[in-house]
């Protein structure tokens, strides 16, 4: 079940960083939070680094593949294009892999041939226990790193310790696209096709329209009417959602396989002031959690930030009417609804609770200040709804 993008208002704010003049730093900056800087290979999005990975390590027809029970549908479409089977894997409250688990999935069949570990949101998911998991049964690790970007775990870079490491520098940065391989086994990788210019002037062209908004005034921000939101939304919750049940892809592009990342994304990469970054989404996340902390209705998923991580989005578990009133008044969030259907009951409540919610660094005060705001305000709505949803 999936709900419906036409029952809401586009969002008020971008859910990704916009382009903007303080982006970019004139020397190129190394960020020794990053092993995704150097030594890798591009690719249009991370769904294909993955599926370069899976296909470097052996994944084929017949094989199966460990996937966490939650996900979404990019990391299964690359073993479903190379014609495996995805078993999804348990995981707990705080989306750490149920090892107790995992050795049950094979004992009467086929043996994995390589698992897919998932940093969520940017916050380091058990990497010890996974390399020393994968080492004694013989399995290939993969880093999904989509989240985390930057970030460390144990004094280790995230990204430098499973055999191969996939990262997503458009969700971090003011880039069009991007996914980029890492092989920590050092053996080269071959450089990819590269887009046509006319793709390159189309990406210069629309980064600079998302870019004008820092250019101008601050925007109005709407005012809210909870009560208003509220019956629209359970007006919405009794309609229902869309059923769906697609087995094929949705979102690969078998033709864009080899295709690199544009050249301007990759200089962007390459030349974006990356301190800023990780100081700014540190002090967002930090003020996120601040505005939430007394709220009873909703609760943020990590409420300590360590040292050293640097969050993608604000992980945020709501009532289920939530999602509806937030998705009404128009803050920018996702969530993973699109998800292969497990006896996983932690995926399957995350599934409709579990928002996404920006937390990046082109966000001004105003902005942020706009929407907890409007997250408390919406959430004493919730606690008077709480009951009438079945």
């Amino acid at each position: 079940m999936e709900a419906d993008g036409t029952d809401y208002p586009n969002a008020v704010l971008p859910i990704l960083p916009p382009a903007s003049l303080a982006a970019w730093s004139v020397c190129r900056e190394v960020e020794p939070g990053s092993v995704f800087l150097k030594g890798t290979t591009s690719f249009t999005q991370g769904r294909y680094a993955l599926h370069e990975a899976m296909r470097r390590v052996g994944v084929m027809a017949d094989t199966v593949v460990l996937l966490p029970a939650f996900h979404c549908r990019s990391m299964v479409e690359p073993v479903l294009l190379l014609g495996a089977t995805a078993c999804f894997y348990p995981v707990g409250a705080d989306l750490r892999p149920d090892f107790t688990a995992l050795p049950l999935w094979w004992r009467e069949g086929k043996p994995p041939v390589v698992m897919v570990l998932t940093h969520y949101f940017g916050f380091p998911n058990a990497l010890d226990e996974a390399e020393q998991f994968c080492a004694r049964h013989g399995i290939a690790l993969i880093e999904d790193c989509a989240h985390a970007f930057y970030g460390q775990a144990g004094g280790r870079l995230l990204g430098s310790v499973g055999r191969y490491a996939v990262a997503s520098p458009w969700k971090f940065l003011p880039v069009r696209d991007g996914g980029l391989l890492r092989d920590n086994t050092e053996v080269g990788l071959p450089r990819g096709i590269e887009q046509s210019w006319l793709a390159e002037i189309k990406a210069v062209v629309a980064m600079l329209q998302t870019g004008l908004r820092h250019l101008r005034p601050c925007c109005e921000l709407p005012v809210i009417d909870s009560l208003a939101l509220a019956a629209k939304a359970q007006l919405i919750v009794m309609q229902g959602c869309k059923q769906v049940a697609e087995q094929g892809l949705k979102e690969m592009v078998p033709a864009r396989l080899a295709v690199s990342a544009l050249r301007l994304s990759r200089w962007g990469t390459r030349h974006t002031a990356h301190r800023r970054v990780t100081r700014l989404r540190r002090e967002n996340y930090l003020r996120w959690q601040e505005g939430v902390r007394d709220l009873t209705g909703v609760r943020s998923l990590f409420p300590c930030l360590p040292d050293g991580v640097v969050p993608y989005v604000f992980p945020l578990l709501v009532d289920a009417l939530g999602f509806h009133l937030f998705k009404l008044a128009g803050i920018p969030l996702w969530r993973w609804e699109d998800m292969a259907v497990t006896d996983c009951a932690v995926s399957q409540d995350y599934r409709l609770r579990l928002l996404q919610l920006p937390c990046h660094q082109e966000l001004r005060e105003d902005e942020l200040a706009w929407m907890i705001a409007t997250v408390r305000l919406l959430s004493h709505q919730l606690e008077s709804c709480s009951g009438q949803l079945t």
